[in-house]
């Protein structure tokens, strides 16, 4: 009795989440067609009550990001450009957008240059999305298991030692791929950096009103936050400047 209760409970559990995507699915579409009717307010509400759901994916922000843009929101299309970006890095239409985007806001700054190391690691890491780092791990581990397999089963001393390097090799491409999974999903994760809402925003030199301006920066620039301290942020610039704002002049990315 307990096991039929729990697989009736199992099978309505299903049905309500098959019922949950199908209502997704048809709200996107429904976004879409409001979209292509060039309605990008109705388009926005559908997009968003998506992603009030739970749903979340590289096209919908994509999407919501153009929808923004249409009505001339530069702010949040950066947002939703950038929250496109980190689940996809791979995908150059969500870049060319977001570079265009960038192109319309006031504050162009010139971003300092990195070490070469980690330029050529944050290189590697955007190549692919976490989950396709993560699909290309479990592929060489199964490659390395077959390797192993051949070493150990064959009699053939050129086989051996072919199958011992390629295991190597296999092991070597898995500890990487897995390296770089984990570490685009923490970066996916953070939420350390943020765009601007409000038009103008004075930055200070501490966390309070009457400290010393430093700067001003204005909407839909992009920021690294590095601290809080109860309603104010310590913010980093691409251009390396750095200061206090309060944390109601942003949205994290």
């Amino acid at each position: 009795m307990k096991k039929l209760a729990i697989i009736i409970g199992l099978f309505f559990l299903v049905i309500l989440v098959q019922a949950q995507l199908s209502q997704q699915v048809n709200t996107m579409n429904q976004a879409n067609q409001a979209y292509s009717a060039a309605d990008y307010e109705a388009a926005i509400s559908q997009y968003e009550s998506v992603i009030a759901s739970g749903y979340e994916s590289s096209a919908l922000y994509f999407n919501l990001g153009n929808a923004y843009f249409k009505l001339n929101n530069i702010p949040a299309a950066i947002l939703y450009y950038e929250k496109a970006k980190k689940l996809d890095p791979t995908d150059e239409n969500i870049q060319f957008n977001l570079d265009l985007a960038n192109s319309r806001i006031i504050d162009k700054m010139e971003p300092l240059p990195q070490f070469f190391l980690k330029s050529w690691w944050l290189s590697a890491r955007n190549l692919f999305t976490s989950d396709q780092w993560a699909k290309t791990g479990v592929i060489c581990f199964i490659l390395l298991l077959i390797s192993a397999s051949l070493f150990i089963i064959s009699s053939s001393v050129i086989t051996r030692k072919f199958s011992f390097w390629a295991g190597i090799l296999f092991l070597f491409f898995m500890s990487v791929s897995i390296i770089l999974s984990v570490s685009s999903y923490r970066e996916y994760s953070r939420h350390t950096t943020a765009v601007i809402f409000t038009p103008t925003v004075t930055v200070k030199s501490s966390p309070n009103e009457n400290s010393v301006d430093l700067f001003v920066i204005h909407e839909g620039t992009k920021v690294y936050i590095t601290d809080l301290v109860e309603g104010w942020s310590e913010v980093r610039l691409s251009n390396g400047n750095m200061g206090w704002i309060m944390t109601e002049h942003y949205r994290p990315i």
